[in-house]
């Protein structure tokens, strides 16, 4: 009996703890890409990578082209020295090189003004979360769309607008719910 009256006793105890515990996590989600996307002046940092993509790269294969024929012309040229042949046929290589594969090169030098515009939105965002989250005295931030399953969590979103002054766009309406039979229809 004692034994048993031990165990009850035990077992209530770390369940009130358990409680207490569970009772001081608080847990929200947000997402980095949501929080950049609500900043006030990220709409300058698009028009920047805009024009990069506009003036840099989509003007920038002509005069690959353009570099390309030039030295490949004085390369095929008997006026041209030998010594200097070998170095220019190298340098019509490599426009060729960047030429052929100008779909690469264009997606690499995109993802790298990318990163060296966006990266300190990314940061400020992920600081923006922090302290929102512990102002708020949330223990646990998740991003949602990460995770398969997940229990309810608070959205910071609201909170990280409201911390930067900014009004968020109204929600997307929910996909209307399929009809449901009549009560007369039932298959």
């Amino acid at each position: 009996m004692k034994k048993v009256f031990s165990f009850i006793a035990i077992t209530s105890v770390l369940f009130l703890f358990g409680s207490v515990a569970k009772a001081q996590n608080k847990f929200g989600h947000a997402s980095i890409e949501d929080v950049v996307s609500i900043m006030p002046d990220i709409k300058k940092a698009d028009s920047i990578l805009q024009k990069f993509r506009q003036d840099s790269l989509d003007n920038t294969l002509p005069f690959y082209v353009s570099e390309y024929k030039r030295k490949d012309s004085i390369a095929k040229s008997p006026a041209t020295p030998a010594a200097i042949k070998q170095t220019v046929e190298q340098e019509a290589n490599q426009y060729l090189s960047i030429i052929q594969n100008w779909d690469q090169f264009r997606q690499a030098e995109m993802q790298r003004k990318q990163q060296e515009i966006l990266n300190p939105y990314f940061t400020k965002a992920f600081e923006l979360i922090n302290t929102v989250a512990k102002e708020s005295g949330y223990t646990w931030v998740f991003k949602q769309d990460a995770l398969l399953v997940a229990p309810h969590t608070d959205d910071l979103l609201p909170l990280i607008a409201k911390k930067l002054g900014v009004k968020l766009p109204p929600a997307n309406t929910p996909a209307a719910e399929p009809a449901k039979p009549a009560a007369g229809n039932k298959k």
